[in-house]
């Protein structure tokens, strides 16, 4: 992704969330909602016997990247 599409997304999103309150979306409601998303795709990894401890980080992280959450820079590498 180029400098330039990630300060507009920036932007978009900033713009967003300062008008999110204008919007008839309960926050905490969608946010519980992809927490179990979240949760319960990790749950699925972890219960995978046939991936060793590396494998199941990978895959971890890999759906950080798609909820486009911080998965830290200790795996970054």
């Amino acid at each position: 992704m180029t400098i330039k599409t990630e300060l507009i997304k920036s932007s978009i999103a900033e713009m967003v969330c300062g008008r999110i309150s204008d919007f008839g979306i309960d926050e905490s409601k969608v946010a519980d909602s992809r927490a179990i998303q979240v949760l319960a795709e990790i749950q699925q990894i972890l219960h995978q016997d046939a991936l060793d401890d590396f494998e199941m980080i990978e895959e971890i992280v890999l759906i950080f990247e798609k909820y486009n959450l911080d998965a830290g820079v200790c795996h970054d590498f």
